[in-house]
């Protein structure tokens, strides 16, 4: 009778810790919270969740054995709260961050979008015509591939084509260095450019620094101006790879045509996709 009493008691001290284990990873890590109001945060017998720090004076904390009930107060900020196991061994941090209230007016407006990479994204390469008529490729060996984000030129940020085509042509047909991302890896090369008969000089890359598309505006905050609108990652048409996007702007948008897309061929504005492409 002894010996399977054993079993018993180990099967319900494993059932215990395994309860314990389950509440406390339950208990998320940050909470985020508008002015006034109630976080009811749910614990077992001998885990107390307790405020932390100066910054919660201000804070009202209602603690049993089972709940705990914190009402925001007026102030807004991080109050720091900490899961202990009776009230002596700490077991993990609650962060909850109190934001103020705010009203929004929904939206659903059509928008215009044009975005701008981070660098200037390559998306094929050409031969280059040089000064004597004869076709080079100054890209050759030099490990640029279409998908990568050339950011510096001879240790100069490089922000957009303009600055790609101002840098490459200071060279004046010396080597250049260049940085290039891929699989947001740094990697660096250099190129000499060629030069054409109009007294350019050439890396005989496609690039890219912007795109244009239409979204769709959610909502508007009117104290702040504040707007948000649905988001996705791009794909770029050329590469197919996720565009990394520096910055953007909103334009105006009209609607003229839907055309129902097909299964493997979504629709595309490639005229407007390719707008921005640049053999340099």
């Amino acid at each position: 009778m002894k010996k399977k009493v054993k079993p018993i008691f180990l099967i319900l001290f494993f059932l215990i810790i395994y309860i314990y284990i389950c509440n406390i990873t339950l208990l998320p890590d940050n909470i985020v919270v508008f002015q006034g109001e109630d976080i009811n945060l749910k614990t077992i017998y001998g885990l107390k969740i307790n405020a932390k720090g100066k910054n919660n004076n201000s804070y009202e904390a209602m603690q049993t054995s089972t709940n705990l009930s914190e009402r925001v107060s007026n102030n807004i900020g991080t109050i720091n709260l900490s899961l202990d196991l009776f009230g002596t061994i700490p077991l993990k941090e609650i962060d909850i961050n109190v934001l103020p209230k705010t009203t929004v007016i929904p939206l659903g407006n059509s928008v215009g979008l044009k975005l701008y990479t981070n660098g200037v994204l390559v998306v094929g390469m050409s031969e280059i015509k040089g000064k004597d008529n004869i076709n080079y490729k100054p890209y050759e060996n030099s490990g640029i591939e279409e998908g990568d984000r050339i950011i510096e030129v001879n240790n100069v940020a490089i922000k957009n084509t303009e600055d790609l085509i101002e840098n490459i042509n200071k060279s004046n047909g010396k080597e250049v260095q260049i940085v290039y991302v891929r699989d947001e890896d740094e990697l660096t090369t250099s190129i000499i450019p060629t030069k054409t008969p109009e007294d350019e000089y050439k890396l005989g890359l496609w690039v890219r620094d912007a795109a244009a598309g239409v979204g769709t505006a959610t909502f508007y905050e009117p104290s702040t101006g504040m707007f948000a609108a649905l988001g996705h990652g791009i794909t770029d048409i050329d590469t197919g790879e996720i565009v990394e996007i520096a910055n953007g702007e909103l334009t105006t948008s009209t609607i003229v045509a839907i055309k129902k897309g097909e299964k493997g061929s979504p629709r595309r504005n490639k005229r407007n996709n390719r707008i921005w492409n640049k053999n340099w």
